[in-house]
């Protein structure tokens, strides 16, 4: 009985803070990158655009034109959180950091539903347990892209609405 009441002093003392700190901080998204997108290692193509779709289940899409070297592939995944109940917005975008290699056909997978239009408003927000988030995207490699590593970003905001 000792230690029963003992976890529920530490439990008020312990709700008491969060209230006390929440009164004085701004809402705020979390977000954990479990796994970036990664495509897989391609035979560039001479007469056309290199193409290589890695699907938000972490399938390879319909639209890959390419020899693969290897099987290594997997959609983005990233956990998101909030300490509020406001409703949030998903923007996802390319960063074009790679010249003639872009990023399109951009697909995020929230809550059972697959958004492919950013940003994106009015989401529910994820809770303080979160939710887990699905990306994925088409990789072009335009004909005259050079061969060689190539390392597309991108950017997966996640804000809250005020």
């Amino acid at each position: 009985m000792l230690s029963l009441k003992r976890v529920i002093v530490l439990l008020n003392i312990h709700l008491l803070l969060i209230a006390a700190v929440s009164a004085t901080s701004e809402a705020a998204i979390t977000i954990t990158e479990l796994q970036p997108i990664k495509y897989p290692s391609t035979v560039k193509n001479q007469s056309q655009s290199t193409i290589v779709l890695v699907n938000w289940k972490g399938n390879l899409g319909n639209a890959t034109n390419a020899t693969l070297l290897d099987n290594d592939y997997y959609e983005g995944r990233y956990l998101v959180s909030s300490d509020s109940n406001l409703p949030i917005t998903i923007e996802f975008f390319q960063l074009a950091n790679e010249s003639k290699v872009n990023l399109k056909t951009l697909r995020v997978r929230y809550k059972n539903k697959t958004y492919k239009s950013f940003p994106t408003v009015g989401l529910d927000n994820p809770g303080a347990d979160g939710e887990i988030i699905a990306i994925g995207a088409k990789v072009v490699a335009g004909k005259n892209a050079t061969a060689g590593d190539k390392n597309p970003q991108y950017i997966l905001r996640i804000e809250e609405q005020q």
